[in-house]
């Protein structure tokens, strides 16, 4: 196949569109506007199916084993119940940057070319039906069969080119995420544990292969928005920051909360974003994957959907490489929004309780939590079990590949 590709965004969903498209032949470059390598996040959950899409790219990375995630509440300290993951393999809590920087490694051994300091200016339609060109602030241009924007939430690509109108949404929530050192702590929990209360959640987790280090993120209602992505806490703002997280979080049933608490030294704050349901994916020559065309509160799963986007949007692609890519875009959306949609809904849904709430709600929610896990079962069962690589691409004749 010898179509090229511009990529705009090296973060996860971006370097993995480059892997899964190298792998059928597409010549890609990655454009990212930092300087050096980054991402913002903290520690993220890899399902065992997301872990086999990277193993298919060829991805190795370092993390702690989870074969479960416990829920257990603040007030009484008691297990309310678990996700499992045993059936369908073991699934990886890792740091984000260390997610990133396997994938990485992998371009490196693929030969794929990363462009930092790159921040898009422009997109323009060519003339020949062919081709579009990115053009960057710095003056370079450089023309391709076609692009995609994998630039997060916040995308320039949708922002500036294929949906001006659709900008993200503050959530109303924030979360505050740290790593201590887990050494002498002794925890309530195996790999990874939420802890549910009244004024949100905690998690708690081990991320590295050795179970030396713990992630502590609060997952908290703010009213007011802030503007920028990520900022870590200093001064006067760490203290009011602290006091926030110790009113609600202190003096929990679970005593190695308190101590998980004072080890912090320092907080990162993470407003959390989304887009509104639907919306436009593709114009042109042009189309967005990941977060840029449906970011959602993080819900479990949304590192491995933008990894899905990836691989399926090769898998098509890979089937119709005599289609316009215009029909191309098409096809892989309509085999794509339904997935998208059901995630979506399920993310908002689940985001909502996060929330501060009453007490009452908070003691009917822990009392029903068995049964509302045991009647969301089928729904994860199918999730941890779904593979994109078997997705049925339904190939009409206008797609067909010409002889």
């Amino acid at each position: 196949m010898s179509k090229s590709c511009v990529i705009i965004g090296g973060g996860i969903a971006g370097i993995s569109a480059a892997l899964a498209l190298t792998k059928i032949g597409v010549q890609c470059t990655v454009y990212e506007l930092r300087a050096a390598p980054s991402t913002i996040g903290g520690s993220i959950n890899l399902t065992p199916n997301a872990l086999r899409l990277l193993e298919f790219l060829e991805v190795e990375v370092q993390g702690c084993r989870v074969d479960s995630i416990e829920i257990f509440s603040l007030h009484t300290g008691k297990l309310l119940g678990e996700l499992p993951f045993r059936k369908f393999g073991p699934g990886l809590r890792v740091l984000r940057e260390e997610l990133l920087r396997s994938l990485l490694c992998a371009t490196d051994r693929k030969g794929i070319k990363v462009v930092y300091d790159s921040k898009l200016a422009a997109i323009k339609d060519d003339s020949e039906d062919t081709t579009v060109t990115a053009v960057f602030a710095n003056g370079e241009e450089v023309q391709t069969n076609f692009i995609l924007g994998c630039d997060g939430v916040h995308s320039a690509v949708r922002g500036q080119y294929v949906e001006s109108s659709r900008r993200p949404e503050y959530t109303g929530v924030v979360v505050a995420y740290s790593v201590i050192d887990g050494s002498g702590i002794k925890t309530h929990f195996r790999s990874t544990a939420l802890n549910s209360g009244r004024f949100g959640s905690l998690l708690t987790s081990y991320f590295d292969p050795d179970r030396a280090k713990i992630y502590v993120g609060a997952v908290m209602e703010i009213k007011e928005e802030n503007d920028k992505q990520g900022w870590r806490v200093r001064g006067n703002d760490r203290q009011k920051t602290m006091d926030e997280i110790e009113r609600r979080y202190k003096n929990s049933a679970l005593p190695c909360v308190d101590e998980l608490i004072k080890e912090v030294k320092d907080f990162v704050f993470y407003p959390v974003y989304k887009l509104s349901p639907g919306g436009i994916w593709s114009r042109g020559r042009v189309l967005l994957l990941g977060d840029a065309a449906h970011g959602m509160p993080p819900q479990g799963e949304s590192t491995g959907l933008a990894i899905e986007d990836a691989v399926l949007f090769a898998r098509v692609l890979e089937c119709t490489p005599q289609t316009s890519v215009e029909a191309i875009f098409q096809l892989y959306e309509k085999t794509r929004r339904p997935r998208i949609d059901t995630a979506y809904k399920e993310a908002v849904a689940r985001w909502e309780n996060v929330k501060d709430r009453s007490w009452f709600l908070q003691k009917v929610i822990e009392w029903m939590m068995w049964v509302y896990l045991w009647y969301k079962m089928g729904d994860f069962e199918a999730s941890m079990s779904y593979d994109v690589r078997k997705e049925e691409i339904a190939i009409e004749a206008e797609f067909e590949p010409h002889s």
